[in-house]
């Protein structure tokens, strides 16, 4: 399976708790250049998750075979967010939501009220059912 180099994917974002054990979250996240990024909520319990341990992994379906996709794992890194927003604003944004979603996520982004994460990949393995 090919990722995106600019574009949205639907994924789960596997992450520890405060407490060690391991948690996850369906997410939409955005390769822009080839890199990955995912927002959240400043308030969330994963934005604290990912600020107390920052490692993370993200599986990626493959929409075309069943079973299979690909598992990125590495490290969340808080990241600026006004570049995502003014994406989200021309629409150069390669993000499969509506434009409702789109304006939401833009006003949370400018408000401060959601925050980026950008998603250093140290691997990528394909899983699941063979081709």
């Amino acid at each position: 399976m090919e990722l995106p180099r600019n574009g949205s994917v639907v994924m789960f974002m596997l992450v520890r708790t405060t407490a060690g054990r391991p948690t996850g979250y369906p997410m939409t996240g955005l390769f822009s250049d080839g890199t990955l990024q995912i927002t959240t909520y400043r308030k969330a319990a994963k934005a604290r998750y990912l600020l107390a341990d920052d490692r993370v992994c993200c599986v990626v379906p493959d929409p075309e075979r069943a079973g299979a996709g690909v598992r990125l794992v590495g490290r969340a890194v808080p990241s600026e967010g006004s570049e995502l927003a003014a994406s989200t604003r021309s629409n150069s944004a390669v993000i499969d939501v509506p434009d409702e979603v789109r304006a939401a996520v833009r006003d949370r982004l400018e408000s401060n009220k959601r925050m980026v994460f950008r998603i250093d990949v140290e691997r990528i393995e394909e899983i699941g059912a063979p081709a």
